[in-house]
């Protein structure tokens, strides 16, 4: 069996899978909401296949399998998200570098206000929906992928920072806790998204909004630094503390 990467991709002039890059970007997108909306097990590769208007040997030309399908949803969904995350991300490491608490809580502001700008790129209701039915399946490669090229990367600079800020070791079981409980914070967000919907009585997340959770987000992070013995002054913290208020 070839590998997506390796695939080769037939472009002939007529009829079969002339449209190539543009076929396989829109399988994909009806790929993300079929395997969201009935998860991996239940979702029909027949069905996706009539909902992207192609037909069933599409899906195997372009992806091998039903797995290679469920793959590739995860790795469109982690180049979109690491497209948003990443400048955060390279600051955040700059920080590390440099191992100012100062520069270290920046830079988790910064990480955390990526994490919030995400709920509003094109396509993250149905990336929320693909995520969390995968967690709570548990089926597909999709989670692995997801969790290896953006979960461990996350938690590990969230760490690193929050250790930074802590005086505290990276590894500890404490300071990955707490990283746990700040990041917590936005992936609640995006696990429970039509239900913050509701309870804030909002037909969608829009620039007001998003300023909302990022201050209140930045108000609890500092709080939590602060139960930790440490005291943000940074103008970025104190902005987000008197927004909060």
């Amino acid at each position: 069996m070839r590998t997506e990467s390796t695939a080769p991709r037939r472009h002939p002039e007529q009829g079969g899978y002339a449209r190539g890059e543009e076929t396989r970007s829109r399988i994909i997108a009806t790929a993300i909401s079929a395997f969201g909306e009935e998860g991996y097990d239940q979702a029909s590769t027949r069905k996706i296949a009539a909902r992207a208007g192609v037909n069933p040997p599409a899906l195997q030309y372009y992806f091998d399998s039903k797995e290679g399908l469920h793959r590739a949803c995860a790795e469109h969904i982690c180049d979109r998200v690491l497209a948003i995350l990443s400048p955060a991300l390279e600051r955040a490491a700059a920080a590390v570098r440099a191992r100012h608490r100062r520069e270290a809580v920046d830079g988790l502001c910064g990480v955390l206000d990526a994490l919030v700008d995400g709920l509003v790129a094109a396509g993250s209701e149905s990336w929320c929906r693909f995520i969390a039915r995968g967690k709570a399946d548990g089926a597909g490669p999709a989670m692995s992928t997801i969790r290896e090229r953006i979960g461990i990367p996350l938690m590990d600079a969230t760490a690193r920072l929050i250790a930074i800020a802590t005086r505290s070791a990276p590894g500890s079981e404490v300071t990955r806790m707490r990283a746990c409980a700040v990041l917590g914070q936005v992936s609640s967000l995006y696990n429970s998204r039509e239900n913050t919907l509701e309870v804030m009585g909002w037909s969608q997340f829009d620039p007001r909004g998003l300023d909302l959770i990022k201050s209140v987000v930045h108000a609890h992070t500092r709080a939590a630094l602060e139960a930790a013995g440490v005291r943000p002054t940074t103008a970025r913290s104190k902005r987000c503390s008197a927004s909060a208020n």
